[in-house]
């Protein structure tokens, strides 16, 4: 029964040894997996940030470009500035004046 006791205890041993060294490839093969995987996405990622750096430089260029027009005109004209600017304040006002006078549901009392 003792010899028994112990052919279990060694195939049990070789089965855990056995299972480990399948644990430890898989980790590497996951590990190897996993840099391709980034190094793959961060070359990605380079190659759309470097593709879209030039636009948005441009962008940038164009929306200071309009921003110099707008003050410009605005320092060339100051009442028409003005006045869009009140228009635009009394539009907004009105605005919400008319959106808080619209009817809200009464809170329901807690004891109903």
């Amino acid at each position: 029964m003792a010899a028994n006791t112990d052919d279990i205890r060694a195939s049990v041993s070789k089965d855990i040894a056995a299972l480990q060294q399948e644990v430890s490839r898989l980790q590497k093969m996951i590990s190897a997996q996993g840099a391709e995987a980034y190094y793959e996405v961060r070359g990605r990622a380079g190659k759309a940030y470097d593709e879209a750096l030039p636009r948005a430089k441009n962008a940038v260029a164009q929306i200071r470009a309009e921003g110099v027009a707008a003050a410009d005109a605005a320092r060339e004209h100051p009442a028409a500035t003005t006045t869009a600017l009140v228009l635009a304040g009394a539009i907004g006002f009105l605005a919400g004046y008319l959106l808080s006078g619209s009817h809200q549901p009464q809170p329901r009392q807690w004891w109903r």
